[in-house]
């Protein structure tokens, strides 16, 4: 028996036996039958070979077949070992794939924080093993601005600048996720409103620190809502929702922290119900349109007409713009009243006529008019219809709607600009960005904010800033119209600093169109009889 048939017999059982360890390590990742059934079958064969050596070694027989049987049996031993292997690593690749892709499934890609589904994931164990628990909502206040301002780059890298930041601090407290866009949530199992209240101060004392981003330093601002398992909710959408309410609530009445209490869920109610009854307003047509003059300060005439909108109730009262008006913003809603306000102003232009009016109609826009392409979209279809529209309407806008999203509104400005529209600034002076706003902008006219014109008599800083607006308007090419005015002395005022417009409960309330009379002879006594 030669020495080569021994050596090759055992190569190949050797071979087996790596075999049998790759397909035990098999087994252990897969629960096929087939792989428990080949690590038998390989069982088998090693016993075979063992066999076969054995009885060559008993009975030696020297032949070129022994020689072939023993490369046969070493390249099955072999072929098996390369399979199983190949197979061991085409497992190991998939398996790493697949955690590759349960990963990226659970987590954000740019801040590399758990993620929405992660997130609840892990909220619905911490609820399943009944523990104690505190969700926080967290929202970067003015995060679209940032976007619109400096660019998405710049966005992108102070959101994962505010979360590296978070995340480094709160990491041996609570889970930090992405929830989406700017929203990011905190999962936290304190046990007692101390340690909450420790993990909180820990998020806004981070958020205080300036953020340096491309040489820049900006400041974030966060709003945060908190809700409580089992004290607020033991059902875990209840639990999110009520956290995100709070948030919300925060974010509106500018606070940075508001933890969830009974109340923000009958306010939320109370919107859902509100939003419905002004869609039924809409389609019922009852709001109506009243009138404010806007006159010229020098002369006294009539210049134009501000286009109020109005909601008479069942009692005879009306319900406060303001309050309704904000919900139609929130509940989008807002368009349609916009289109509701310009048919009827525009329908009753020949009421107007009539009456001896020949001047502008003042329609204000909404934030979410200046985002939307169906806005712009109906003010071309009026305009096709008839051109002359544009000698008759100014848009007014405020800082802060712009701001909302001013790329997009600075694209809807000028395109209706273009077209001949004018645009006037509402409220100017009491937002942030007014002199960057007129110099990217085309802006006809400026309205000075009645906080400025009320108190320009007695502050001198308010007397200051209402003459440098009425200056800078002359030098930029635009007209000034002082909003507030109640009285002689400051009417006077306005016209020695050469304000072209003024506009208050000095010559008229908001009045419904058969109460005006366009004659400013009339303006300062209608008020009296209107009531």
């Amino acid at each position: 028996m030669s020495e080569f048939f021994i050596a090759t017999i055992i190569a190949g059982t050797i071979f087996l036996l790596a075999s049998l360890v790759s397909t035990l390590r098999i087994c252990r990742k897969t629960s096929l039958a087939s792989w428990y059934l080949l690590f038998y079958f390989i069982i088998l064969f090693i016993i075979g070979y063992v066999g076969i050596l054995y009885y060559f070694v008993s009975f030696p027989i020297d032949t070129m077949l022994v020689s072939i049987v023993a490369c046969i049996l070493f390249g099955g031993g072999a072929f098996v070992f390369l399979v199983i292997k190949l197979s061991y690593g085409s497992l190991l690749s998939i398996e790493k794939a697949v955690e590759v892709q349960r990963y990226q499934a659970e987590h954000d890609a740019l801040t590399g924080l758990p993620n929405r589904k992660m997130f609840f994931k892990n909220l619905a164990k911490t609820l399943a093993d009944d523990t104690s628990c505190s969700v926080l909502f967290i929202d970067l206040n003015d995060f679209k601005q940032v976007n619109d301002t400096f660019g998405h780059h710049f966005g992108d890298q102070l959101l994962i600048a505010t979360a590296r930041g978070i995340q480094q601090n709160i990491s041996n407290y609570a889970s930090l996720y992405r929830i989406g866009g700017d929203e990011f949530a905190v999962l936290t199992t304190y046990q007692s409103a101390n340690g909450l209240e420790q993990c909180v101060d820990i998020i806004t004392k981070v958020a205080k620190q300036p953020v340096e981003i491309d040489e820049q330093f900006i400041n974030v601002r966060l709003s945060i809502g908190v809700s409580h398992y089992p004290q607020d909710s033991v059902d875990m959408h209840e639990l999110v929702r009520f956290a995100d309410l709070a948030m919300y609530e925060a974010k509106n009445t500018k606070q940075t922290l508001i933890f969830y209490h009974d109340k923000l869920i009958q306010k939320e109610s109370n919107f859902l119900l509100m939003t419905t009854k002004i869609q039924t307003a809409i389609e019922a047509g009852e709001f109506l349109l009243f009138y404010q003059p806007v006159i010229c300060a020098k002369s006294g005439e009539e210049h134009g007409l501000e286009a109020l909108i109005r909601w008479p109730q069942p009692d005879g009262s009306y319900l406060s713009p303001e309050y309704f008006i904000k919900i139609a913003e929130r509940s989008t809603l807002i368009l349609s009243l916009t289109k509701w306000v310009i048919f009827e102003a525009l329908n009753n232009l020949p009421r107007l006529y009539e009456a001896g009016f020949s001047g502008s109609l003042h329609i204000n826009l909404s934030a979410q008019d200046l985002k939307s392409h169906d806005f712009y979209e109906f003010i071309c279809s009026l305009h096709e219809n008839d051109t002359t529209i544009t000698d008759v309407l100014v848009f007014e806008i405020t800082e802060s709607a712009m701001m909302t999203d001013i790329k997009c509104a600075r694209e809807i400005i000028l395109a209706l600009t273009e077209k001949g529209f004018q645009f006037s600034i509402d409220d100017f002076g009491t937002g942030f960005s007014s002199f960057s706003l007129l110099r990217e902008l085309s802006i006809n006219q400026i309205k000075i904010d009645r906080s400025f014109v009320s108190g320009m008599l007695t502050q001198k800083a308010d007397y200051a800033i209402v003459k440098s607006i009425v200056f800078l308007a002359e030098q930029l090419d635009c007209s000034v119209v002082a909003e507030g005015v109640e009285d002689y002395e400051t009417e006077q005022a306005l016209i020695s600093l050469n304000c072209d417009y003024v506009q208050g409960f000095y010559y008229s309330r908001p009045l419904p169109i058969e109460n005006l009379r366009m004659n400013i002879n009339h303006f300062k006594k209608s008020i009296n009889e209107f009531n």
